[in-house]
């Protein structure tokens, strides 16, 4: 007999096969259930649209005016993401066979009605433009199509072997076909799949609940119930942290090796499947087989790519930054005209010029090396795409957006399968472990209900989320049913919670453990022990020293050799830097005015420069600036005495430079006032100024700032005092002490460095400075090493 066997999968298929080897006989031709469907319908001379094609072409048919009420933004990049939503919904009504006046009945919110309309509208447009190019889409196939009768019929008897949901379409496509030829379908019933249950029942075939079921879907017959009697063997077990589970997933699958499961007959359920990247971390022995691949986008090329496109996107200088690291030419790209508009051949001879393109060019050179499954993109994005012109930022967000699809296969030949939930259909394994089952993880949320929420689902008889979590559910516990042996872990950080699907399953508390931390930092640190670096060619007199720089080199020499010598820079913070923008603030504040009469006039001008410089409105910028209003008003009464002692201000962020005892310097002097017969250096200080006005001790005196500005600034002005000004400590203007002996001290440093040919790159001994360093990892201390 001519059979035809349906699953849902494609490992199902393969261990079908492999399970029919050992049989005699002839073998049943097996397929997947979305290829069946494709082979029982046919679309009489229309064409399937490409994905790519059909966002293009509904942003098109999205051109009207009445769309824009939809809040839905029409340029390239943010229309493809909202694209998805807008086809998902129009297949699910499609599918169900659910009219926009069905869904106009409904009781939903005031511009329900509107919003529906415009649907509706976009979708004849779509459709409209499709026509006009013989294309159709998945969202018109269901009442477009016909019986591919000769390809039904080659078969005397199909089965199917049900694990999911059927839509409307396709329980009446298989209720269609069953008229052709003999139909059985084979289905396992629970509380989790009553809403296909009760479709079933439409049909005239009612289903016990907790069986093994059989019926013939021609006949509407059931030909076999047996009870689903299985017990749940599964353990439960809590861990603080994600990362613990990691560890506890190693130790429970040796634990079921030991017990007999072969490894081939073991799976790791990954809810989150971004959660692999993880396990691939540690999975040093190679033990585990990722079904779903690695992503081709987190290589080097799709990364360079993926920061090109931003650096169009923003140009700022951290993009630009970001464009450097992976090696580019700033330079040379900025000659590269991001808006103009091209072709998509084009496109790609610019890529592969920059050494972007894992695959040859149709026209190009061959290359020996190159990605197979990106060449297969490149191949079809050139052919679906050859007639569209479209800028070069436009063409390589659709090529970034293409290659995220992209995934590499696990090649490592591990035996432990690594798989997400809707892979395990049809399947079964001896061994189960399951991770992340907290809510909202297990059952994962759907993003369905973006145009229409539960209630107006339910009026529609369309699937609620209700329906859908219940449907992972049935997953779930069918996979957790046919283990011989079984856990499920998940973590109670960031005040997660267990999943209450636990609950329905019967298996109610966990048992929380730690892991064995061993199984993850078990091998020996992979970092070398690091000599001091040494310089050799030393030559004070080469440099333009600064205050900050001397500093830096009198209290660590490694601190000076990673920054000034290999030139390491830390990672810019995001954090408004408090000490740099008291600096900007002060500096606007007497641009106009070298003076100021009245507190009023002057706290009224730091007001509106507030305002000014920190435009925000959030919360925390917004409490900033109460607080500096409130610490500096010290300064603001102190600033008015001192005006009205006839003192101006003359400079300000000066920039100066010269000779000091054979040494170029430079520096930046905050704030110089004069009087008609003195000059006043000023520093601004937000912080402490014990280590500068240290009276005893200095030949421990690294802060040299103020000894560099008196020589450099002497020769110009008379009368020199140098002071600094605490801005929250009342605002005081605080005189150096001691600057004889300080300029001592910086006289032996200079003669000093001037004799130094080399120096060995020690670490300070100091740990407390370590503390706020940037080179802290780098030197191996600090608390978090």
């Amino acid at each position: 007999m001519n059979e035809l066997h349906i699953y849902p999968t494609s490992r199902a298929l393969r261990l079908v096969s492999q399970n029919h080897k050992s049989s005699d006989g002839f073998l049943p031709t097996l397929i997947r259930m979305d290829e069946f469907e494709q082979r029982a319908i046919l679309l009489e001379n229309k064409i399937q649209i490409d994905p790519l094609q059909r966002i293009l072409l509904l942003r098109q048919a999205a051109s009207f005016d009445a769309f824009e009420d939809l809040k839905l933004d029409l340029s390239l990049v943010r229309f493809f993401t909202k694209s998805d939503a807008l086809f998902k919904f129009f297949e699910e009504l499609a599918g169900e066979a659910v009219g926009f006046s069905t869904l106009a009945e409904a009781d939903a919110y005031a511009e329900f009605g509107t919003h529906l309309e415009i649907l509706e509208r976009l979708l004849e447009n779509y459709h409209t433009l499709l026509e006009a190019k013989d294309f159709t889409d998945k969202a018109f196939i269901p009442a477009r199509h016909t019986l591919n009768i000769g390809f039904i019929r080659s078969y005397e008897k199909i089965e199917l072997h049900l694990e999911g949901y059927l839509s409307h379409f396709e329980l009446s496509l298989l209720e269609r076909i069953s008229e052709q030829t003999t139909l059985i379908v084979h289905y396992t019933t629970s509380h989790f799949n009553k809403k296909m249950q009760e479709r079933f029942e439409g049909l005239g075939i009612k289903l016990t609940n907790h069986k093994h079921v059989t019926f013939s879907l021609s006949d509407k017959k059931i030909l076999s119930v047996l009870d689903n009697d299985k017990r749940l063997n599964v353990k439960v077990y809590s861990v603080e942290e994600r990362e613990e589970q990691i560890a506890l997933v190693f130790a429970q699958i040796e634990k079921m090796v030991q017990l007999g499961i072969s490894p081939e007959n073991i799976a790791l359920i990954l809810p989150d499947e971004s959660f692999k990247e993880h396990f691939t971390l540690f999975d040093k022995h190679n033990n585990l087989n990722f079904a779903m691949g690695y992503d081709y986008s987190n290589g080097r090329v799709y990364k360079s790519l993926e920061a090109l496109y931003r650096y169009w996107q923003s140009r700022d200088e951290e993009s630009q930054k970001l464009l450097e690291r992976y090696g580019f030419n700033v330079e040379a790209l900025d000659t590269l005209a991001s808006s103009k508009k091209i072709k998509t051949v084009d496109f790609f001879s610019v890529i592969d010029g920059l050494g972007l393109h894992e695959s040859p060019l149709v026209d190009g050179e061959k290359k020996e090396n190159f990605n197979e499954r990106v060449y297969e993109k490149y191949l079809h994005f050139i052919k679906v795409l050859e007639h569209e012109e479209m800028s070069q930022n436009e063409w390589l967000f659709l090529w970034l957006k293409s290659l995220s699809k992209v995934t590499m296969d696990d090649v490592r030949g591990g035996l432990v399968t690594v798989m997400g939930v809707l892979e395990t259909r049809g399947v079964s394994f001896e061994g189960v472990v399951i991770v992340d089952f907290n809510e909202g993880v297990v059952p994962a949320t759907s993003s369905k209900d973006q145009f229409l929420n539960s209630q107006v689902r339910a009026f529609a008889n369309l699937p609620t989320k209700h329906d859908r979590e219940a449907l992972q559910k049935q997953y779930y516990k069918r996979l957790l049913e046919q283990a011989k042996n079984a856990v499920i872990l998940y973590s109670t950080s960031d005040n997660k919670l267990p999943s209450k699907f636990l609950y329905e399953l019967g298996l109610g508390e966990a048992k929380p453990v730690q892991a064995q931390f061993d199984l993850l930092y078990s091998e020996k640190s992979q970092m070398q022990a690091q000599s001091d670096p040494v310089v050799e060619n030393f030559d004070a007199s080469s440099i333009t020293w600064s205050a900050s720089r001397l500093k830096t080199y009198l209290e660590c020499k490694r601190k000076y050799y990673y920054r000034y010598l290999q030139k390491l820079q830390a990672k810019e913070d995001d954090e408004l830097n408090e000490g740099a923008f008291l600096h900007s603030l002060l500096d606007h504040l007497h641009r106009e005015h070298d003076s100021y009469a009245s507190k009023e006039e002057m706290q009224k001008n730091i007001d509106i420069l507030l305002d000014k410089l920190l435009p925000f409105d959030d919360a925390s910028t917004n409490y900033k600036k109460l607080l500096w209003k409130a610490k500096l008003k010290g300064y603001i009464a102190s600033q008015i005495d001192h005006f009205n002692a006839q003192w101006n201000v003359a400079e300000r962020e000066k920039e100066f430079s010269g000779e000091i005892g054979g040494l170029r310097f430079k520096g930046r002097i905050d704030r110089i006032d004069q009087n008609p017969t003195h000059t006043l250096v000023l520093d601004y200080k937000s912080g402490s100024t014990e280590e500068a006005q240290k009276t005893k001790n200095f030949e421990t005196l690294n802060d040299l700032q103020m000894s560099i500005y008196h020589h450099l600034l002497s020769p110009k002005y008379q009368n020199i005092t140098l002071a600094f000004v605490k801005l929250f400590e009342g605002g005081e203007i605080e005189e150096i002490t001691a600057l004889e002996e300080k300029n001592e001290r910086l006289s032996e440093v200079i003669i000093e460095l001037k004799q130094t040919k080399g120096f060995v790159a020690e670490k300070c001994e100091d740990l407390q400075r370590c503390k706020w360093c940037e080179f802290t990892l780098l030197c191996g201390r600090g608390e978090y090493v």
